[in-house]
Order: structure tokens, then sequence, then C-alpha cells
């Protein structure tokens, strides 16, 4: 999908989300989303690739950042760390929400129609795992590996 899409896509699906930043291919959105018991602000981030790219998802798949309220540490949580994460060199926290490998997810795929449920079904695994010390949300973690992911 071109980024023109993928914002028009995302203005009729989630109307709440506001277009915060266009520039050429890449466009962010802010909005919220209430899985369970809280309201989060989240940020998602997107370039569309050009056609002369190679089509790797660790590179392209959307940055999602949770703005409000912060993501915590389970209290006692002897690990220490928040469980689907992505934490970038300037101490970023992005939401780890696809398996590259897993073909679930690209760019010829609407993000309001994957990326924002995937959010949501994200952040009510948060609230679980805050509470319980279980994580529920289907999938499987993968490391970064330098990809920027």
């Amino acid at each position: 999908m071109t980024i023109d899409a993928q914002i028009a896509d995302m203005a009729s699906v989630w109307s709440e989300f506001r277009l915060t930043a266009r520039d050429g291919p890449t466009a962010s959105w802010q909005g919220p989303v209430r899985p369970l018991l809280q309201t989060f602000a989240v940020d998602i981030t997107y370039r569309a690739p050009l056609i002369i790219e190679q089509l790797d998802v660790r590179i392209l798949q959307p940055r999602v950042r949770v703005l409000s309220p912060p993501l915590r540490r389970r209290p006692g949580d002897p690990l220490g760390t928040l469980p689907h994460v992505y934490y970038t060199s300037d101490g970023d926290v992005r939401l780890c929400m696809l398996d590259p490998d897993a073909d679930d997810w690209s760019p010829f795929d609407s993000l309001a129609h994957t990326t924002v449920p995937w959010i949501i079904e994200w952040l009510a695994a948060y609230e679980g795992w805050r509470a319980t010390g279980r994580w529920t949300a289907s999938g499987r973690h993968v490391e970064a590996g330098g990809a920027g992911v």
C-alpha cells in the first residue's frame, strides 16, 4: 500500500487517530486505545517502501511507542524488564508485535487492520502481565538483531 492509501485507511477506520507528521513515504499517527482498564496514547510511525527496495519486514515494520501512561515494570519482578519490547539506542521503547519470520505482516497490509488491532492485543497482554506476571498475547518475541526494529 502507498503511504497515501495507509493515511486514508487509518482516517476511515480509526478516526480518533490523527496524522501528526508526513514526509514523503513516511507518516506518523497518534491516538488513544483502550484495551481493558486503561486508555493509552500511542504513536505509530511507518515508512512505505520504495519499489526498488527489498521488502524486509525487520526494517519496514511500523514503529509503535506508548506515549502515556508510561510502560512500567512489574513490582518485584526479578527480571526487571518489560516483555515483548525493543529498547532503542536512544533509550526509546518500541512494541514487539510481530514475528518477522512468520509472514504475519507485509508492506502490502493495512496498518488500520493489522497494526492498530495488534497494539490493542499487546496492551491487553501488558495490562494482564502487570496484574499476574503472565504474558498472554500471541506471537513470539524476536530480538532486533541490529535491524533497527
